[in-house]
């Protein structure tokens, strides 16, 4: 469960929406993204590392096999919903200078929310 939760999160949420990537290079860096979980049958607290290079993000690992629409929006508005192994995780927040934070929805195999914040590494 946490498995799953940690591949469909890595990806998210600081896909970028647009292909101007240079627009969002303000968000460019080391990012790590704590999920907490509030309903549901997910338990822990996880913590990922996203990095944001010219506006693109990547998860650290730089290996993904899921499938994201939406993403980081210019103005550092996040939402996207990120689809793998038939559960799909909504993600929405902001982001704003070296930190954020929003909310997130698992469905599919188990169903659970909560909310997440990010920080920048400095």
């Amino acid at each position: 469960m946490n498995r799953l939760l940690l591949s469909l999160f890595l990806a998210a949420p600081l896909i970028p929406v647009s292909t101007t990537g240079m627009a969002q290079s303000q968000f460019d860096g080391r990012w790590t993204v704590t999920t907490l979980p509030e309903k549901g049958a997910c338990r822990r607290k996880n913590h990922y590392a996203v990095v944001v290079e010219n506006g693109v993000a990547r998860n650290a690992s730089g290996r993904t096999r899921t499938n994201v629409t939406g993403g980081l929006e210019p103005s550092g508005r996040v939402r996207a919903s990120l689809q793998r192994r038939g559960a799909q995780v909504d993600v929405t927040g902001n982001l704003a200078g070296a930190s954020g934070s929003g909310t997130w929805t698992l469905a599919g195999r188990i169903d659970c929310s909560g909310r997440w914040t990010a920080a920048k590494w400095r």
